[in-house]
């Protein structure tokens, strides 16, 4: 009797209880959109979605997570999801003249020439850089 209490007690202590392992994402919110943008410059556009997204988890205001999201949309060549995280962006940052610029080229993309001209002449009127210029230039020369 004592050698099958024995018996069921090591049986009993030497299986392991399953358990429950919950990761922490060590990132904050600044640092996803930093390593999204790593990612992006590589040309790895999957991951630096991947890396936008997580930061936008982490703080659904960051309008830069959004510019940066329309900007791999855009390279994509998915211009309706580049609309949207462009003007997600302008909610949160009004009158950016580098969210007006992108956002007139993804519009011109889609052939709305009109709204395109609209928002590039005012990001000029903001601030009046050479790729302002530019995107005016492509969207008028069509």
């Amino acid at each position: 009797m004592k050698k099958v209490l024995v018996f069921i007690l090591s049986f009993a202590f030497s299986c392991a209880m399953p358990r429950v392992i919950v990761l922490q994402d060590p990132l904050n919110a600044e640092e996803h959109l930093n390593l999204g943008y790593i990612y992006e410059r590589k040309g790895e556009l999957k991951l630096a979605k991947e890396e936008y997204e997580k930061a936008l988890q982490k703080d659904k205001n960051m309008w830069k997570a959004h510019f940066n999201l329309g900007n791999v949309y855009a390279k994509m060549e998915d211009y309706a999801k580049a609309e949207r995280e462009y003007k997600r962006a302008l909610e949160l940052k009004p009158n950016h003249p580098d969210i007006l610029n992108n956002l007139a080229w993804v519009l011109y993309k889609q052939g709305r020439k009109e709204e395109a001209l609209l928002l590039i002449k005012k990001a000029i009127s903001i601030d009046d850089k050479e790729e302002y210029r530019n995107t005016l230039r492509e969207i008028e020369g069509s």
